[in-house]
């Protein structure tokens, strides 16, 4: 009974587990704190040394289980999709459980050294891999660890000295402590021979004073409330458009997009958006029901809009004013979605891919960044960042729109692909990171699900919500933002030194993968 525990319980348990935990810690679940302790159970199994080859079969089963879990909305456009993006990220983490394995039972019995060399080393890991998920075609950052938190923004301050890395490897150390404090309560101290100072374990204080470091913000960076902070006032249009480019819509949607705009136009803000791709056609095609509303309303007018330029297609968030109408002022997203905009090379030349992913479309990627001045009515203008669907999940992509000197990012999205789920939610939580980060406000349109506005320490600060409290519905209002129009308000750390705790993390990676892994027997 025994050996049967063994072999089939504590893999499944284990593994299980530690997934079951991590999902309930992520958006749109309640229980950020579950990615306290999700850990634990590894820990447990990997102190018994179980062989490598079990190890890594069931967490990448388990693993592949979890991602189904969160981001299963993704079979609404492409149940292959869906599988293959589930199988990548599981994969991704393999490495960290593989390292997990070697280094744990090496280091739980013996001394506070070799316990802190291991724990430095897996949490700058599972860091360097959350790094990695960033880079390349397929790279998809969905639900970094650190997204767990993002309903407590007090956690999250110290992401504008190191990015949202400094979370995650937060918790994972906090993680490691406490499997390592379990285990001096339960086996450790009880072999001692060190008396009183055998029953401290320094790796629980450790975990206290990085805890106190991931809260030293709050009451380290002191921000006055001054005569540079200024009100600005969105009109959100979230019309909950379906089957957008389905013949006999065109004119319903622009019907909801019309009455919607009017309305907003009567409160008088400083600046109307709409969701990404809002328009039927392209808008340089079809621009003169939308110049008609924006002159009608005398209000700018931000959107997500298809352009086509000659055989190209454009992914883009245009500008239209009520003097000027279009001219062509608009910004291209840069990372397109693989499979849903284009067919990466190589994978182009697969027969019946196009079926087997759902529908993709041809965009071409942007290239420049354009930020756009927006006007108020206290003779100021407000420098707006543009983010296109997911770009806000790819810290870079923040960065190098925030150290363009911008006041405000504006997140366009249409998340209504992907049914009433957990997406919307998971989405906007990367949008809470990347404020922090930038220490800049963010406000998001989306065609459903999470349209509101989120403030530069990340407190979510309006909420588009329909009468039953659900963000899933078309609604348009007035969100009255509160901005820092400074020309001289200083950068944040993060914004002007980018990831380097994630290069440090991936060094350190490195070297004890050399010094260490393949040292140890397994």
């Amino acid at each position: 009974m025994i050996n049967f525990t063994k072999k089939l319980w504590a893999p499944v348990l284990s593994s299980a587990g530690c997934y079951f935990f991590l999902l309930f810690a992520q958006p749109p679940n309640q229980s950020p704190e579950c990615a306290y302790f999700f850990l634990l159970p590894a820990i447990w199994w990997f102190s018994h040394r179980p062989k490598m080859k079990i190890v890594l079969l069931s967490f990448l089963l388990a693993g592949f289980l979890y991602h189904i879990s969160l981001v299963g909305w993704m079979r609404h456009v492409t149940m292959g999709g869906m599988l293959g993006a589930s199988l990548l990220l599981s994969i991704y983490q393999l490495p960290w459980f593989f390292m997990a394995r070697i280094l744990v039972p090496y280091s739980i019995e013996r001394g506070f050294k070799a316990r802190f060399i291991t724990i430095i080393c897996l949490s700058c890991t599972w860091v360097s891999i959350e790094w990695l998920r960033c880079q390349f075609t397929l790279g998809f950052p969905w639900c970094p660890l650190s997204v767990t938190q993002w309903e407590r923004p007090i956690l999250l301050q110290t992401a504008q000295w190191f990015g949202g890395w400094i979370v995650s490897f937060f918790l994972i150390f906090f993680n490691l402590c406490l499997g390592s404090y379990v285990h001096h309560l339960l086996i450790r101290r009880r072999q001692s021979s060190s008396g009183v100072f055998g029953n401290i374990c320094p790796d629980f204080y450790l975990a206290i004073l990085l805890f106190v470091f991931m809260l030293s913000p709050f009451f380290l960076v002191y921000k006055p409330e001054s005569k540079i902070n200024h009100r600005f006032d969105v009109g959100v249009c979230q019309p909950y458009l379906l089957e957008k480019w389905k013949g006999g819509n065109a004119a319903l949607h622009k019907d909801i997009l019309s009455r919607q705009t009017s309305i907003l136009g009567l409160m008088k803000p400083d600046l109307i958006v709409w969701p990404e791709a809002s328009t039927p056609y392209a808008l340089n095609e079809d621009s003169a029901w939308v110049e008609g509303l924006v002159k009608q309303a005398s209000i700018p007018l931000l959107l997500g809009a298809v352009i086509k330029e000659g055989e190209s297609i454009y992914n883009t968030i245009s500008e239209v004013l009520p003097d000027s109408g279009f001219k062509g002022n608009r910004y291209a997203k840069r990372v397109l979605v693989p499979f849903g905009e284009y067919i990466p090379f190589p994978f182009k030349f697969i027969p019946g891919l196009r079926k087997m992913v759902g529908p993709v479309g041809s965009f071409k990627e942007g290239g420049d960044i354009n930020i756009f001045s927006i006007p108020t009515s206290a003779d100021e203008s407000v420098k707006i960042g543009p983010l296109i669907c997911y770009e806000d999940i790819f810290p870079s992509l923040c960065l190098d729109v925030a150290r363009k000197g911008v006041d405000l990012f504006f997140v366009t999205t249409n998340d209504a692909w992907f049914g009433e789920e957990g997406c919307a939610k998971q989405h906007a939580a990367h949008s809470v990171l990347r404020a922090v980060e930038t220490q800049r406000p963010f406000i998001r349109c989306g065609n459903a699900g999470w349209s509101g506005w989120i403030d530069s320490n990340g407190y979510q600060r309006e909420v588009l919500k329909d009468e039953n409290g659900s963000i899933y519905c078309a609604r348009a209002t007035t969100m009255n933002l509160v901005l820092s129009l400074n020309p001289q308000q200083e950068k944040s750390f993060y914004v002007k030194r980018g990831d380097l705790f994630a290069y440090f993390c991936a060094l350190v990676s490195i070297l004890s993968c050399i010094s260490l892994g393949f040292k140890m027997k397994y």
